[in-house]
């Protein structure tokens, strides 16, 4: 592999670090005044692209899995945000090497489980969330 890859670490947190910038593929940009989630090092080949993918994947699982309360912050959506889905060369192999990952992973998790009762909890906490802010007479977030 002619590429190297970025090191791997626990993202454990910390008080001052616990913003996905962390993760080797964002950077914060200030010209753009927030993170840019898919931030990756010209590519020269396509195979060492979808490594380098598939390790970033495997960097974003461990921060979550070490930041558990990190989930359902729209991360994965914004890194597909700024994804360039378009472009036809080598850089194409970061993104399919990072969901075929992804992919992987999320196999892995329904293997444990079964989805369909866990998306039904899922559900019920959303309900019983929107119910409580109802009762407290708030207005309940899109994201809520």
């Amino acid at each position: 592999m002619s590429q190297a890859l970025p090191p791997r670490r626990h993202y454990r947190p910390k008080p001052h670090e616990t913003q996905a910038t962390q993760l080797p593929f964002v950077r914060h940009l200030p010209q753009r005044g927030q993170p840019h989630h898919w931030q990756m090092p010209p590519a020269d080949d396509y195979v060492d692209a979808c490594a380098y993918g598939r390790e970033c994947a495997a960097h974003l699982a461990q921060y979550l899995k070490d930041n558990p309360d990190r989930h359902n912050k729209g991360l994965l959506g914004k890194i597909a945000y700024d994804i360039d889905f378009r472009d036809p060369h080598h850089a194409r192999g970061y993104w399919v090497g990072f969901f075929n990952y992804a992919e992987q992973l999320m196999l892995l998790g329904a293997l444990r489980c079964d989805v369909f009762q866990h998306v039904d909890s899922v559900h019920a906490m959303q309900r019983a969330l929107i119910a409580k802010t109802e009762l407290e007479g708030k207005t309940p977030g899109r994201n809520s």
